[in-house]
C-alpha cells in the first residue's frame, strides 16, 4: 500500500478535479500551519501556552473558496473575541466554576445565534468554556493573547489560500452544469422515440420516475453552480476564471433547465395518465416538439448554428414543432391529455428562448 502512494499522489496531480484539489488545498493548509510555528519562532512566542490557536487558526482558515476564507477569519476573529470577553466578566464576577461554567455556557450559545456567527456561533460558548477551564479567565495576558493568536493565525491562513492557487471552482460547476442538461435531454429523447412508436402506459410510468429523479440533479448542479460563482469572488486568478468560466456554469442556467426538468415530470404524468388508455398510437409530431425542446436543452451545453432562434433543430418542421398549439376536440379525453402536453412543452421551448 504505502509503495502504491505515490503513484497514487501522481495520478492525482495530473488529473483535475476534486481529488487534486483537495490534495492541493490540504497541502496548503499543512503549509499555512507550518508557516505559523516559524512565525511563532521568529516572534520568540512559540513557548506561550496560547501558541496553539495559530496554527489552529491557520489550518481553518484554508477553506474551499478564498471570498469564505475571508469572511470566515473575519467570523472567527468576532467569535473569540466575544468569548474571551464572555469568560473575563463571567470569570471576575462569578468564583465559583460550577456555576460560572454552565452561565457563559448559556450565555455563549446565546450570543452565537448572531446571523452574522452563520452556523459556527457555537464557538462563543466553546472558547469562554474552555478559558474558564483552564484558569485563563483570570488572567489578562491569557485572554489578550487568546485573541492574538487566533486573530493572527486567521489571517495568515486567509492569505495562503488567496495567494497560493486560490481554488476556482467553475469546471466542477460545468461539468454539474452538464450531466444535468445531458440527464434531461436524454430523457426528453427517450420521451419523443416512445411517443413517435406508439407509447404505453408503463412506458410512461418510467418516464415519470426518470423525470423526478432529475430534482436530484438539478440539486446537485445548484450547489456546485452557486460553488463556482462564490469561487470568483475575491480571486487574484483572474486569467484562470476567464480561461474556464461559461455562461453553462451559470446558476441561471441551472434554474433554467429545473423548470424544463419540472415541464418534463409534467408532460410525463400526463403521457402516463390511466385515463388517456393503456396504450397510444404514433404521435409524430408530439414527438417533434418533445425532441425539438431536447435540442433546445443541448443547445445549452454547446450552442449550435443550426438551431435558430425559435429552437428549431431536427425535430422540427410539423405544426407542433413550430410551437403552434393543435386545435383539440372538446369531447375528445386523450385530446385533452395531448393539448396539455402540447401547451406545457411550448412554454418550456418559450422559456428557454426567452
Amino acid at each position: 500500500m504505502v509503495a502504491g502512494l505515490p503513484e497514487a499522489v501522481t495520478r492525482v496531480l495530473r488529473r483535475r478535479g476534486r481529488e487534486r484539489e483537495g490534495l492541493v488545498q490540504a497541502a496548503k493548509a499543512a503549509a499555512a500551519a507550518a508557516l505559523a510555528l516559524l512565525l511563532l519562532r521568529w516572534t520568540g512566542e512559540a513557548g506561550r501556552a496560547q501558541a496553539f490557536l495559530a496554527p489552529y487558526a491557520a489550518v481553518l482558515a484554508v477553506t474551499t473558496t478564498v471570498r469564505r476564507s475571508w469572511s470566515g477569519a473575519a467570523r472567527q476573529a468576532g467569535m473569540v473575541l466575544v468569548g474571551v470577553l464572555l469568560a473575563g466578566v463571567v470569570g471576575r464576577l462569578v468564583p465559583e466554576q460550577v456555576v460560572a461554567v454552565p452561565l457563559v455556557v448559556l450565555a455563549g450559545l446565546l450570543a452565537g445565534r448572531w446571523r452574522h456567527f452563520g452556523e459556527d456561533g457555537y464557538w462563543v460558548a466553546v472558547t469562554a468554556l474552555l478559558l474558564l477551564v483552564n484558569g485563563s479567565a483570570e488572567q489578562p495576558d491569557g485572554l489578550v493573547a487568546w485573541v492574538l493568536f487566533s486573530a493572527a493565525g486567521s489571517v495568515l491562513g486567509a492569505t495562503v489560500n488567496t495567494l497560493v492557487l486560490p481554488p476556482v471552482h467553475l469546471q466542477d460547476a460545468r461539468a454539474a452544469v452538464d450531466a444535468l442538461a445531458g440527464e434531461i435531454g436524454g430523457l426528453l429523447r427517450e420521451m419523443a422515440a416512445g411517443v413517435r412508436d406508439g407509447r404505453d402506459t408503463a412506458e410512461a410510468e418510467r418516464w415519470v420516475g426518470r423525470a423526478r429523479a432529475t430534482r436530484v440533479t438539478v440539486r446537485q448542479a445548484h450547489d456546485a453552480a452557486w460553488e463556482g460563482r462564490d469561487s470568483m469572488r475575491w480571486n487574484p486568478r483572474r486569467r484562470r476564471i476567464g480561461k474556464v468560466d461559461s455562461p453553462l456554469a451559470a446558476p441561471e442556467t441551472v434554474l433554467r433547465l429545473d423548470r424544463v426538468a419540472e415541464r418534463a415530470v409534467q408532460v410525463a404524468v400526463l403521457l402516463a395518465d390511466p385515463a388517456d388508455g393503456p396504450e397510444h398510437p404514433p404521435d409524430g409530431a408530439l414527438a417533434d416538439l418533445v425532441e425539438r425542446l431536447a435540442d433546445s436543452v443541448d443547445a445549452l451545453r454547446a450552442p449550435d448554428p443550426s438551431v435558430d432562434e425559435q429552437g428549431g433543430g431536427s425535430g422540427g418542421g410539423t405544426g407542433a414543432g413550430t410551437g403552434e398549439r393543435p386545435r383539440e376536440r372538446v369531447e375528445d379525453v386523450a385530446s385533452h391529455v395531448r393539448a396539455a402536453c402540447v401547451m406545457t412543452l411550448s412554454d418550456a421551448l418559450d422559456d428557454l428562448h426567452r
